[in-house]
């Protein structure tokens, strides 16, 4: 008899195992959206990095050609070599636009530039705290005194 009692009681009662599934439940609600955050950051950090490297050829190409390129058919006479081509250039998350910009705090004849990286949409994963696309938009113009004069400008990308 007492064999059978501890036969009965071996395992879990629904309840038991119902608490463990909503324990489970509450902790995922709470981690895979950061985890999307975090994973939109690094894709972020990949479209810095690209205007990074880009702003740093366009002054190279400033200083021996006296102007910046402004389409991106020129962009491939920086001095820097990206894994494809346009519209990408090697990025598997952004579309690249090269263009004049706006020239919002230029004075005439200041060589000027934009770069605007616009989100793919068709990839899975956008946090939803970033919308359904958005655009990382860089502008430089001679004249202005620093990037954030700029009406278009992005200054920091993780707001």
């Amino acid at each position: 008899m007492i064999n059978r009692k501890a036969r009965a009681r071996a395992g879990f009662t629904l309840i038991e195992l119902l608490v463990v599934v909503l324990i489970i439940g509450i902790l995922a609600s709470i981690a895979i959206p950061q985890y999307f955050k975090v994973v939109e950051r690094a894709r972020i950090a990949e479209a810095e990095a690209f205007i990074s490297q880009v702003k740093q050829a366009q002054e190279r190409y400033l200083a021996r050609q006296g102007n910046y390129i402004q389409t991106n058919a020129d962009l491939t006479k920086l001095d820097i070599t990206f894994s494809g081509s346009s519209p990408n250039f090697g990025m598997k998350f952004f579309t690249v636009a090269v263009g004049a910009g706006s020239a919002t705090g230029c004075t005439a004849g200041d060589p000027y530039y934009s770069v605007s990286l616009v989100r793919i949409t068709s990839n899975a994963g956008i946090a939803t705290r970033y919308g359904t696309s958005y655009t990382a938009l860089y502008e430089r113009c001679l004249g202005t005194i620093d990037y954030g004069t700029c009406a278009n400008c992005n200054t920091d990308f993780k707001n």
